[in-house]
């Protein structure tokens, strides 16, 4: 039933885009703002709109821009943002490749639910002009929930056919068949897709997934979800009182890592290579010119959380690990040191991380 909510609710909007009228601040409803604030933090507000009988808001978060929709009396009802093909979780991007052969993405959607039934959504075609578009559905995972586009295995053998211009009968076949199942699409029987899932090369990837993590408060969820809507964590880490979110953004794996209230201390990015602040590596290079970089993280403090401590001072740095072999030992050694976000040598990471005092 909610799956069947979810289509109208699409149908709606794709017969509403026109209809959008936008609106100044002063004519949305006080509780549709106060909705929103409650909905998202650390937003930039590009615009409100009303659109099928609900007010929007088209927000951007951290460059992701997306609209929220929210009933009159300031009810959150779902987010939808429009991402690039290549953000797609591996699974979603392969599945496609895989089973949809001569057809394209037209549009690519993450779409966030009051409910928490959050899901990726795809619009496909085959190529060229004028071609019947299809829905596709997958979980926050990459798994396909719902879809009305043609069978793989019909696609598949189609696309062998029209690439043999000789087999014209087969392919004369194959559209009767296709005509007879015109509008229909396939309700996929998600027993057998996870069968096939776990059959196949891609799905060992996921491995990992199957692992045991720590039970996660509802309050460290709500606000890692709150500040980072479209990311999805690939592994949950308990640290003492805390927690700590591993996942992706914008191609760097980042780490939150938050207190068992929801509060957020700070965020680590791996840093690319590529990325390598130029003046940390020259002076590496004098300090210790025969190690390797193996880590390079920048450490950033949540402004909330750095208000709250008093006894430290507590800013932006760089942690770099490296190491180096040792003449005549198989071993080598590891070298752990930090600087300050104005790429100045701060000394050796203590036990802790913290900044040494050595110069």
């Amino acid at each position: 039933m909610k799956r069947l909510i979810v289509t109208i609710m699409f149908a709606v909007l794709a017969l509403s885009v026109n209809a959008q009228q936008k609106l100044r601040k002063s004519e949305v409803p006080q509780e549709v703002r106060m909705g929103l604030e409650n909905t998202y933090t650390d937003y930039k507000l590009e615009g409100w709109y009303f659109e099928t009988g609900q007010y929007v808001a088209q927000i951007n978060i951290d460059n992701n821009t997306g609209k929220v929709f929210f009933t009159a009396t300031g009810n959150w009802q779902y987010t939808i943002f429009d991402i690039k093909e290549q953000e797609l979780p591996t699974l979603v991007d392969n599945y496609f490749i895989n089973n949809y052969p001569g057809y394209r993405v037209k549009k690519s959607q993450y779409i966030e639910d009051a409910s928490g039934d959050n899901y990726y959504r795809l619009i496909i075609a085959m190529k060229g002009v004028g071609q019947t578009e299809y829905e596709m559905v997958f979980d926050p995972r990459g798994h396909l929930t719902k879809t009305n586009a043609p069978d793989p295995d019909f696609v598949k053998k189609d696309y062998i056919a029209r690439l043999n211009p000789e087999a014209i009968e087969y392919r004369q076949k194959k559209m009767a068949e296709r005509e007879g199942i015109s509008g229909e699409g396939v309700q996929v029987n998600v027993e057998k897709e996870k069968a096939k899932e776990k059959s196949s090369k891609e799905v060992k990837l996921q491995t990992q997934d199957e692992v045991s993590e720590p039970k996660i408060p509802e309050e460290v969820t709500n606000a890692f979800k709150k500040k980072n809507p479209r990311a999805e964590v690939k592994q949950w880490k308990e640290e003492g009182d805390n927690y700590r979110a591993v996942f992706d953004r914008r191609g760097s794996e980042v780490e939150m890592l938050l207190k068992s209230d929801g509060t957020i201390m700070s965020t680590t990015t791996n840093i690319e290579k590529a990325r390598y602040p130029r003046l940390i590596t020259k002076d590496l290079e004098i300090r210790y010119p025969k190690a390797k970089i193996e880590k390079f993280q920048k450490i950033d403090y949540d402004m909330k959380y750095k208000k709250t401590v008093t006894d430290t001072k507590l800013d932006t740095y760089y942690y770099i690990e490296l190491s180096e072999k040792i003449k005549g030992k198989k071993d080598k050694k590891h070298i752990k040191l930090t600087y300050d976000k104005a790429y100045k040598y701060q000394g050796l990471a203590g036990t802790d991380d913290e900044y040494a005092d050595e110069d």
